[in-house]
């Protein structure tokens, strides 16, 4: 019915001018099951042809960044003469080589030579209809009749095929629980723990143990909460369907179908299974959800039916090919079930722990070379005082390592969850905000998502005469008034009553109706007018309507014109023709043509505007017609440099297709595996990929990229294998998304910084301690600090910050040299403290203050480290110089508070314990060596702004001080409203 580059029987479209494209003919004998693109005639791709023998596309591909605990990574070889397809393998890939410049004006012969190219494009991936399988022969296969199956083939068939579901995943949560605590950090404590145990320091150990037990507790909670894609993907493919079984029909539910079964499909049902169609009257199936095509297809005998798509329209009796992970659907979900790996922030906070732990290694190497053979300590057995030397080098691996690290980025990542669940962003996989705020280019799908998926009428064209009433009319009249309307119908007639309200609808008395005809692509209507004569209107494929016009002589080069014109364009058109003569009605006048299409969402514009603005690149990937994408784009502000599967093997740019997949502004006529396939080769060029979607053909993309968000309305498919759920129309809440995960992402930035640094200072500091002063540290002590430091920096969680204006990435060695200046800096505050008050009398004789003895000293030296210690993340978390940078409120509350009270423990003690023999005693230092800590970690605090700001000048060759130019230019745009209000900033 409509005039589409998808309608096989249509030869007068004029393919994009700047695309040539080419590919060898398809051998009719080879088994083919890709879903059509058009109602009419089944279009199909040869696998080997279309993927596997493609030249950016290796053997091995790196799995999806999300993982789901307990998923199969097994797949199965396909036969390629099997007419059954079994779990497809889509794991391949692309090779990215680098970026080139491009895109010279094509000339008139190369112009002429890609519509060439096109056409025998096209008429290459038609099947004629006698080089398709006949359906007598798929019975045959299938061992089938249209009787239906008996009880004995259907058990049979099940042993056989299995259910009609994606199998289970058997979970044990108690195993999940405790792969929390398998990592490189918890082994440390684990290995401290052990210590504490062979030393009977049941103190130590149980707060040892207390801190892996609330680390695992909130992993696992958070993990739990996530969400389980392949347990949705297979409880919607669950419904109720007639099947014919034993020689009568029967309500079953759709995982017990088997391949040869008969079943019925009317208007509303959502297809359980990939059939081909027996019987069938007026059948349209919208699987928009699979291939992105906005108008549903019209199905005719012996065409295929793919599960996942819906009934639209009519009735069908079909028979059973394949049910689930064989269909396309279960493909789609096979592939994600078979999409998994460690996460990038996974990635990162493993090798932030291999450093700390690296590093805390070497010093308690050192130490207890030092200590049992330099200085010959002995070991006098387990329990209180035996072993000093071992209980003192606990003090560097309990209070070196960050522990509390993964906890305190998960409760920052939670609460950041929280905040943008505010915004209409239900957040499914907390690591996903992590890389949000890195994420450099997102990839959209177009139908439902940068479009309204709401098929739309635009201006008429009129010929012969006629006004666009007339037109609009004459269209009306022909369209169906019950609920077998299709798209079509219902744009029409709601462009009718709002564009032309005073048009007399009601005067017009629609005798008969004749639905859309797929044998002549038209729908007609008997009309009585007011006068009482009758006459018919038509509309349908504009073409077919032209040829049966009396006046196609006038008309036909104007019309063909007009058609290409639309088609270059991206839109659909519907002819429009009127014949009076009753009763005969053969002298059909073409009237004009109708233009239709999608429009895009009302915010997409400026939503892909903003995103360029912070430095994130939007790629159109959609499944529908590759002029129709160039359209869209052409509206959306987005370029049209948009190519098509084929195009990225045979183009006429003197370029491998894998280089035009990161230059691209997007990729037409894509099926799930190809968006898969773009998204994993933009990964493998290191680039933080977002894709958006809202079907079951987006699935495997959403699942694979870095950042899967499904849109407001997204298939049950596309939201389970998301990072990110919109539950609001439109794209624009993704940029306040950006905009929250940027502020998260500093925030655990600022405190990674912090707690690297706090094991370097730990480390070396009681590391020297020991070393050249054989001064030893009571185990609990570095325990409280952690204790204290770490749950202050729970409200980093909500500190203020101000989010960059380009993506955010980790660079580690930025990171660690922070760190190490920091931790370095600080070990001499401390080291500097320790031998004025050990080696001189300076503090007595200029402050006219008492000598302490060592266990006094612990005392003072435990405060020191914890107030000069904290104090650190107030530098780490500021631009600038900290002291012009408020922090937070619940930040400086929670500092303030932790400092009390390690100011109590230092000046009071802890009465002596642990009563080792004088050797890790702790004792209070008194108030007015509380008064001197302050005092000197104050004065040592100054100049660490300065330090900070001089790595920032080496390292980068500029300072940062407020980021002004993105405060001043990126916020507020001049003539617009603010990307950002100014109270978002913190």
């Amino acid at each position: 019915m409509v005039n589409s580059p998808s309608d096989s029987n249509n030869n007068n479209i004029t393919p994009d001018k700047s695309v040539g494209i080419e590919m060898q003919p398809i051998d009719q004998n080879e088994n083919l099951n890709v879903p059509p693109r058009t109602g009419d005639v089944s279009i199909e791709m040869p696998r080997s042809n279309s993927l596997q023998e493609l030249p950016f596309i290796s053997e091995d591909v790196a799995a999806s960044t999300k993982t789901f605990s307990g998923f199969s990574k097994n797949t199965q070889e396909v036969d390629p003469k099997s007419t059954t397809t079994t779990n497809y393998d889509y794991r391949k890939s692309w090779r990215t080589p680098l970026r080139r410049q491009l895109f010279e004006p094509p000339s008139e012969t190369q112009i002429q030579l890609a519509k060439e190219k096109e056409e025998n494009y096209r008429k290459t991936l038609e099947r004629k209809k006698e080089a398709q399988k006949p359906l007598e022969s798929i019975m045959e296969e299938l061992k089938a009749n249209p009787n239906g199956l008996s009880s004995a083939e259907v058990s049979e068939r099940t042993a056989q095929y299995g259910e009609n579901k994606i199998p289970d995943v058997k979970r044990y949560p108690i195993l999940e629980f405790l792969y929390f605590m398998w990592n490189p950090l918890s082994w440390t404590m684990e290995l401290a723990a052990i210590v504490s145990i062979a030393l009977l320091d049941w103190v130590d150990f149980i707060l040892i143990v207390g801190l892996l037990l609330m680390n695992a507790t909130i992993g696992y909670y958070e993990e739990h909460t996530a969400g389980n894609a392949v347990e949705a993907l297979k409880n919607s493919l669950v419904s109720q369907t007639r099947v014919l079984r034993d020689g009568k029909w029967d309500q079953v539910a759709s995982t017990s179908l088997v391949p040869g079964d008969v079943i019925i499909l009317k208007i509303g049902a959502v297809v359980p299974a990939d059939c081909r169609v027996l019987e069938c009257e007026s059948v349209k199936i919208d699987q928009s959800s699979l291939t992105g095509e906005s108008l549903p297809v019209t199905k005719k005998i012996g065409d295929e039916v793919y599960s996942g798509s819906s009934m639209k329209q009519g009735e069908a009796t079909c028979i059973v090919t394949a049910t689930g992970v064989n269909t396309f659907f279960g493909r789609a979900a096979n592939l994600v079930q078979n999409t998994e790996s460690q996460g990038h922030l996974q990635i990162v906070l493993r090798n932030i722990g291999l450093f700390c732990i690296s590093f805390i290694a070497i010093w308690v190497v050192v130490e207890l070379l030092v200590q049992f053979i330099a200085r010959d300590q002995k070991c006098n057995g387990v329990g209180e005082g035996k072993c000093t030397t071992l209980n003192n080098a606990l003090v560097l691996l309990v209070g070196g390592i960050p522990i509390a690290m993964p906890t305190v980025l998960s409760v920052t990542m939670a609460i950041g969850a929280t905040q943008l669940s505010k915004k209409q962003a239900i957040v499914s996989r907390l690591t996903a905000i992590e890389e949000l705020a890195g994420m450099d280019i997102l990839c959209s799908d177009k139908t439902g998502t940068l479009t309204l998926n709401v098929l739309t009428v635009d201006t008429p064209l009129c010929f012969a005469g006629t006004s666009p009433e007339d037109i609009i009319l004459s269209a009306y009249l022909a369209c169906s008034e019950g609920d077998d309307r299709d798209a079509i119908d219902i744009a029409t007639t709601e462009y009718a009553h709002k564009t032309y309200p005073n048009l007399d609808y009601d005067h017009f008395k629609i005798l008969k109706h004749y639905p859309f005809n797929p044998e002549d692509k038209k729908a007609m209507g008997l009309v009585q007018g007011p006068d009482g004569k009758q006459f018919k209107t038509a509309k349908g494929a504009p073409q077919i309507m032209l040829n049966q016009a009396s006046n196609k002589d006038q008309l036909n080069d104007e019309v063909s014109q007009e058609i290409e014109n639309l088609a270059e364009r991206g839109y659909r058109a519907i002819g429009v023709s009127r014949a009076d003569d009753a009763p005969e009605f053969k002298n059909w006048v073409f009237q004009g043509l109708i233009p239709l299409f999608d429009p895009p969402r009302h915010d997409t514009e400026d939503t892909i505007k903003r995103a360029l603005e912070m430095g994130v690149r939007v790629k159109m990937i959609t499944g529908d017609q590759l002029a129709i994408a160039k359209e869209t784009a052409r509206r959306l502000g987005m370029g049209g440099n948009l190519f098509t599967i084929p195009y990225l093997k045979h183009n006429d740019l003197g370029m491998k297709g894998s280089d035009l997949i990161e230059m691209a502004d997007g990729f037409a006529e894509m099926w799930p595996e190809h968006k898969y396939k773009v998204v994993h080769s933009l990964q493998k060029r290191k680039h933080v990929v977002g894709m958006t979607g809202d079907g079951v053909n987006d699935a495997p993309a959403l699942k694979k990229a870095n950042i899967g968000i499904a849109v407001a309305g997204a298939t049950d498919a596309a939201r389970s294998v998301s990072d990110i759920v919109l539950t609001s129309s439109g794209l624009s809440v993704i940029i306040d998304a950006i905009i929250t995960s940027r502020k998260i992402f500093q925030r655990m930035r600022n405190y990674v910084i912090y707690s690297v640094s706090a094991t370097v200072r730990i480390c070396v500091t009681f590391g020297i301690l020991t070393i050249a002063w054989n001064f030893y540290f009571p185990t609990i002590a570095t325990v409280i600090i952690a204790i204290l430091n770490d749950g202050t920096m729970l409200t980093i969680a909500k500190d203020r910050v101000r989010p960059r204006s380009t993506p955010d990435r980790w660079d580690l060695k930025e990171v660690f040299i922070m760190a190490l200046c920091y931790g370095l800096y600080l070990v001499g505050s401390t080291i500097v403290f320790f031998a004025l008050l050990h080696d001189t009398t300076w503090f007595e004789d200029t402050f006219n203050l008492r000598t302490l003895n060592d266990n006094e000293l612990r005392g003072l030296i435990y405060l020191q480290v914890s107030i000069s210690g904290l104090a650190t993340i107030f530098v780490s978390r500021s631009q600038g110089f900290s002291y012009l940078e408020r922090p937070g409120a619940l930040m400086s509350i929670a500092f303030v508070g932790s400092q009390i009270i390690a100011t109590f423990i230092g000046v009071y003690g802890f009465r002596g314990y642990p009563h080792d023999g004088d050797r890790t005693n702790f004792e209070g230092c008194g108030w007015g060596y509380g008064l001197v800590a302050w005092i000197w970690c104050l004065l040592w605090y100054i100049p660490m702004d300065f330090i900070k700001l001089g790595i920032s000048y080496v390292y980068n060759g500029n300072l940062r001080f407020h980021n002004r130019v993105f405060t001043n230019n990126f916020f507020f745009r001049k003539g617009k409203k603010p990307l950002v209000k100014p109270s978002e900033l913190h």
